[in-house]
């Protein structure tokens, strides 16, 4: 059976599970995709890194736990750790229901604009992954997704 994925357009991709949103001022939001939120499905716990740390790109950086894998994300930019989503300590399964809105699971200042050259749009991540992502859909009307509808930049103010 297919589903729908959503990947906004307007996010760039470390992979078919890591997007990040640009905030403005070098400040990234970081979440995972629709896409990853299946694939773990039922999420019961997220390990986050604390506020203040820098962190370099690669090292490990979030770990998300449900009740069949664990997904362990990489930084997909080094920089500072500005916010983390306090609310998905008590309710993980935000990240399951919510991945682009409520979900999202940090904040990182961005320390080399260099590593934002090694993150992919909508479409290089999907022409990537093709193989993948073979038994989905993607749907370009977002009307029906209640995780998107009405998203505005204020979403994305860092809350510091």
């Amino acid at each position: 059976m297919k589903r729908n994925f959503r990947f906004p357009e307007e996010y760039l991709y470390q992979s078919t599970s890591v997007w990040l949103k640009d905030t403005g001022r070098g400040i990234f939001k970081l979440g995972i995709t629709d896409y990853a939120q299946s694939v773990l499905d039922d999420i019961i716990s997220i390990t986050f890194p604390e506020t203040g740390y820098l962190i370099e790109k690669g090292a490990e950086l979030v770990s998300i736990d449900s009740i069949e894998d664990t997904l362990v994300i990489l930084s997909p930019i080094g920089g500072t750790i500005k916010e983390i989503n306090e609310v998905l300590r008590q309710s993980p399964e935000l990240l399951n229901e919510s991945p682009y809105r409520d979900g999202w699971v940090l904040l990182i200042e961005v320390s080399s604009e260099d590593d934002l050259d090694q993150l992919y749009d909508i479409n290089e991540i999907l022409d990537l992954h093709q193989e993948e992502l073979a038994d989905s859909d993607f749907a370009d009307d977002e009307e029906d997704d209640e995780d998107l509808d009405d998203l505005e930049d204020s979403d994305f103010e860092p809350d510091f």
